[in-house]
């Protein structure tokens, strides 16, 4: 069953890295565009007295509810230090969406993360929920989401892996504070229905400016926190990015 799983996950990233951009028609006047698609990079490289080499590569394929939307993201972090794997983290998910109203939408969705260094080895959560949107703009946009997700999780032995019923709680929050730069916020708080202590807490913040139409530089801030770590790994994983983002 864990391979039939880990081969699903391979070939789902496989697949979602390889579609292809949806071409926009571009008229006059046309409205803003239903899809909205990014890659960002990142990479710092040091010689001498330590040898190391970070590299990040995110991307986003998205299409606005009207009133059927799709959201699929990715992400791969990986950190050598003089030739030693430090740090390694796979994730990629994918979201349907149905909006309902201008303010009400409903969604449905899957994930997938593979991170050995806090104790798991494939983690794979299904949820679905309902998403209320408080603010809608043009400078502020702000927007909640609360359902139900099952996990399950493939931890590295000697720890026994888990699933369990538990739920989703979530904010969104954008400050476009010029027409070339924002400020994002997501938080995502996960509750476990069979063991209360065993929650976790996502943080993402990102600071986003224009170069041009098509590239932008972005600074951002993770935190990934468990109250109950697996094994003796630590409760809280931070990561501080700054990518070479391009919008196409």
């Amino acid at each position: 069953m864990h391979a039939v799983r880990r081969t699903m996950f391979a070939l789902g990233a496989i697949l979602l890295l390889a579609m292809p951009a949806v071409a926009q028609d571009e008229t006059e006047a046309a409205p803003e565009p239903l899809w909205a698609n990014t890659l960002g990079l990142s990479y710092l490289s040091t010689s001498g007295n330590t040898d190391t080499q970070t590299f990040g590569l995110d991307f986003t394929v998205e299409r606005k509810p009207s009133p059927w939307g799709l959201s699929i993201v990715g992400s791969f972090n990986r950190a050598d230090q003089d030739g030693e794997v430090t740090a390694e983290r796979y994730f990629v998910s994918a979201q349907a969406k149905r909006a309902l109203s201008e303010r009400w939408e409903v969604f449905g969705g899957v994930s997938g993360e593979k991170d050995e260094f806090a104790g798991f080895d494939l983690r794979m959560v299904v949820d679905a929920g309902v998403t209320y949107h408080a603010l809608l703009g043009p400078t502020h946009f702000l927007s909640f989401d609360a359902g139900l997700a099952w996990t399950d999780e493939d931890r590295i032995e000697p720890e026994e892996d888990v699933s369990y019923l538990g739920g989703i709680l979530g904010l969104s929050y954008e400050w476009k504070f010029s027409e070339s730069a924002s400020l994002t916020e997501r938080l995502v708080f996960y509750p476990n229905f069979d063991d209360t202590s065993d929650w976790r807490f996502n943080s993402v913040t990102a600071v986003t400016a224009s170069l041009t139409k098509v590239l932008a530089l972005q600074a951002s801030y993770e935190i990934r926190y468990r109250n109950q770590p697996i094994g003796d790994n630590d409760d809280t994983d931070t990561a501080t990015k700054i990518s070479v983002v391009a919008n196409f």
